[in-house]
């Protein structure tokens, strides 16, 4: 029988959110259900306070946050669980893997990412999954076992070669090559999004940008003159564009959500407040600096 842990601590309202998911999931696909208080062990509280709920299925962490409950289901009845033993070379673990990332892997392999980007810029040749578990707030053990399996990446003693990986990484992730952005909004942040190494550093290029005010159509903006609102739907298809990335106010998010739907556009990367309404197979992530500081400032009150 699969094992679930659900790592948390007393009084959090997530925890108590995920554990109730696990428990209808439990009723129908049985599993033994473990809850583990990270306040008791110094090593959990570090690794996973900022990020509880954390949830493990037989030792591979799933979920932090909140349950999938879609995925856990097709994880407990379907889907055939990765080993720490598997010896494929990084190219035979990718066809075999690839097809069935988890949403915590694919999350934490993000994070690795990030961080072997920044590596990079500061020269470095190598890094320890030591070092990878401080900037991640992830257990180096878990490190380990998401990448031991796709192959067999770093040397005992040396750590992983910082180029090696961050190419696997992007192969995994199917983020290697160019994918071509639309921005809209060229006010303050619109121009500070175009100006950053952000996107450009894993591979996603802001190749237009929009305003519906005309007294901002025709400027240029870094390499791109903006153009209208109206034009989204040519360019997206002379572009090519697989993201749009909303820097707008919030009334008028959902319309330009509606419009990039309606052109072909499946991933939103929203910077509004909106609560945008799109179809299942259009993904939507909404980044709010507040929301991140009010779940910051919940955790240091705690």
């Amino acid at each position: 029988m699969s094992v679930v842990v659900l790592y948390g601590r007393p009084g959090c309202c997530l925890c108590d959110q995920a554990r109730a998911v696990l428990e209808r999931v439990r009723a129908e696909q049985p599993f033994e259900l473990i809850e583990c208080d990270i306040e008791r062990d110094d090593a959990l509280l570090h690794a996973y306070l900022e990020r509880i709920p954390v949830i493990t299925l037989d030792g591979e962490e799933l979920f932090d946050f909140a349950v999938d409950e879609t995925v856990l289901r097709d994880w407990l009845g379907k889907v055939p669980r990765m080993t720490d033993d598997l010896s494929a070379s990084a190219d035979e673990g990718l066809a075999a893997s690839a097809e069935r990332l988890s949403l915590g892997v694919a999350a934490r392999l993000s994070r690795y990412l990030q961080v072997l980007t920044q590596a990079r810029k500061m020269g470095r040749e190598t890094i320890s999954s030591h070092e990878l578990a401080e900037y991640t707030h992830v257990n180096s053990t878990q490190i380990r076992r998401d990448l031991s399996g796709f192959g067999k990446f770093g040397k005992r003693g040396v750590g992983y070669n910082v180029d090696s990986l961050l190419a696997q990484i992007r192969k995994i992730l199917r983020t290697a090559g160019q994918h071509n952005i639309a921005l809209f909004g060229a006010g303050h942040l619109g121009t500070a999004i175009a100006s950053s190494e952000i996107f450009a550093d894993h591979g996603f290029r802001v190749v237009a940008i929009f305003d519906s005010d005309q007294a901002k159509v025709g400027q240029r903006v870094g390499q791109h003159v903006v153009r209208h609102n109206d034009d989204l739907r040519a360019v997206v298809e002379e572009q090519d564009i697989v993201v749009g990335v909303l820097a707008v106010p919030t009334a008028a998010a959902q319309g330009l959500a509606d419009d990039l739907v309606a052109a072909g556009v499946k991933i939103i990367f929203n910077y509004s407040d909106a609560l945008l309404d799109v179809p299942p197979e259009t993904t939507v992530h909404t980044s709010s600096p507040a929301v991140d500081l009010l779940y910051a400032l919940y955790f240091y009150l705690a």
